[in-house]
């Protein structure tokens, strides 16, 4: 498997793995009040919710710097005549 590739399945997989975390610790942090206070099943929910929304963020976040457009590496940017440092829309 090449490197990119690798690389971007271990994104991904870091956020699956975020998502799950999010939603279940939530629920899991729901269940535990629900259990001291004896309101359940409201703090369940409430940590259900509030699970899924931090993890629907969360993964849109990821996913767009994940899929976002990578620079180019320097090598390539010296063979077209230009440095990456210098390559940009600012002149003064």
């Amino acid at each position: 498997m090449n490197p990119d590739r690798l690389a971007a399945t271990l994104q991904l997989l870091g956020i699956g793995w975020y998502v799950a975390v999010c939603i279940g610790g939530g629920a899991l942090g729901g269940w535990w009040l629900d259990g001291k206070t004896g309101l359940s099943p409201l703090f369940t929910l409430a940590g259900l919710g509030l699970g899924i929304a931090v993890a629907g963020v969360g993964m849109v976040k990821m996913l767009a710097a994940a899929t976002a457009p990578k620079p180019k590496r320097n090598s390539e940017s010296r063979e077209n005549g230009g440095s990456a440092e210098n390559s940009g829309g600012d002149k003064n």
